[in-house]
């Protein structure tokens, strides 16, 4: 009965350093120095869902779009999209807003988001070399420079049409 409790115990421990050694990810390149912003992508999704449960806004020059979707039920929640234009100015203010403080804290997923089927909320950027950048999180748990960028932007989306 001792070695068997034993046995549980061992792999069971075993477990979670297995588990806490995979959850360590490699650092996400950095752009290179000649390389410019191509967009940025947000959005947000839950797994145990009914409904719109994933949502995407995609920014590039010139323009932002949005789309809703349902994991299920495709029918009766056929996609929402919405395109919008955005000023050169505004896309300026996002690419300056882009400091390393704000790239340095796209550090790929931070905690377990949606483990507990929780609300995930994600971010990424990406370069005119290729490099992407990226943040994934429990929804309200963004890094305060994250929730910074996502303030701005939804800034911009308020904003009226030209």
């Amino acid at each position: 009965m001792q070695m068997r409790r034993k046995f549980w115990l061992s792999l069971f421990a075993t477990s979670l350093i297995a588990g806490t050694l995979t959850a360590h990810q490699a650092p996400q390149p950095n752009p290179s120095p000649e390389a410019y912003l191509v967009r940025i992508r947000t959005g947000s999704y839950a797994g145990m869902c009914i409904g719109y449960c994933d949502q995407e806004t995609i920014i590039e020059p010139g323009s932002m779009r949005s789309v809703s979707r349902s994991f299920s039920e495709k029918k009766k929640y056929p996609e929402v999209k919405m395109k919008n234009s955005i000023t050169k100015k505004d896309w300026d203010e996002l690419k300056n807003f882009l400091d390393a403080r704000v790239l340095a804290a796209f550090s790929g997923r931070i905690g377990c988001p949606g483990c507990v089927d929780e609300m995930v909320e994600w971010v990424e950027v990406e370069f005119s070399d290729g490099t992407k950048k990226a943040v994934a999180y429990n929804e309200g748990n963004a890094p305060p420079p994250i929730a910074a960028l996502l303030q701005k932007i939804r800034g911009i989306g308020t904003k009226p049409a030209p």
